[in-house]
């Protein structure tokens, strides 16, 4: 079974980030400093389910009054996780990127409306490298998610500064 991003979410949540409930898991995508996550949350149940009907989730009964179950790998959910994390094609495409999308109709702008568009996205993209950098105490495996976020902030930084030194005057 070839698993989507959200699946691959899914199980190295279970596998790597120590969320062994649904809970865990759903609140884990609620968190995220990643829009397109946190706003799978309502969608982590359904994974959760179909990832269990598939047999690559295990869920045993825990200990509290309220039915939770606990989460685990089956050996085919490591498996599939295992080639999930080689599929280079899909973990290195482009995706999604709302700023990527909007960045080459700047150019259809105005001076004027070049010149706010920089600085709405300056202060855009400095707000966000600001909570990536103040995020303390993560894992290994969010440490790294994190750190490449940084990076890709620092790089539109770059971006728009080079496209505001390519404007007139």
């Amino acid at each position: 079974m070839a698993l989507t991003e959200l699946e691959g979410a899914v199980l190295t949540e279970i596998a790597h980030r120590g969320n062994h409930t649904s809970f865990k898991v759903r609140r884990a995508f609620q968190t995220s400093p990643s829009s397109s996550w946190s706003g799978s949350a309502g969608a982590v149940y359904p994974a959760i389910a179909r990832l269990e009907r598939a047999g690559l989730i295990l869920a045993e009964p825990g200990t509290s009054r309220r039915g939770t179950r606990i989460l685990s790998l089956s050996t085919a959910g490591a498996e599939a996780l295992k080639a999930w994390l080689f599929d280079g094609e899909t973990a290195c495409s482009i995706g999604a990127d709302p700023f990527r999308l909007r960045s080459g109709l700047w150019n259809t702008l105005g001076e004027e409306d070049r010149r706010k568009v920089v600085r709405t996205m300056k202060a855009a993209v400095e707000a966000e490298m600001a909570k990536l950098v103040s995020r303390t105490a993560l894992d290994p495996v969010e440490d790294v998610g994190n750190d490449l976020a940084i990076r890709l902030q620092q790089l539109r930084l770059d971006w728009l500064d080079e496209f505001d030194r390519a404007l007139p005057g």
